[in-house]
């Protein structure tokens, strides 16, 4: 089956299309050489998602329980350099 992969890191976005098994977990595909080689770059701690939902525990598995579906794009998401609604705040307080 196919699934996606997507990291932004500080060298940039990486993007890839990986083919793997059907009972392949996110925590597998994160194990996977080719996308660990790019995570062992990272200088910061992140965040596991599929499809823009974040793997906590909440509302989706934890990434070593969530079994990949075909199509599914698996994320790395790093942390925010400025939290959203202070920005805002601070950008209504200026006008």
């Amino acid at each position: 089956m196919k699934i996606y992969f997507s990291f932004q890191g500080l060298q940039g976005l990486a993007f890839k299309e990986l083919d793997v098994s059907e009972s392949i977990t996110a925590q597998e595909v994160l194990e996977l050489p080719k996308i660990k080689a790019l995570l062992d770059h990272a200088t910061f701690d992140f965040k596991i998602g599929v499809n823009s939902v974040a793997l906590d525990g909440k509302y989706k598995a934890l990434p070593q329980n969530y079994r990949m579906s075909d199509g599914e794009r698996l994320e790395v998401y790093k942390p925010l350099s400025q939290d959203p609604k202070e920005r805002r705040k601070a950008k209504a307080d200026q006008q």
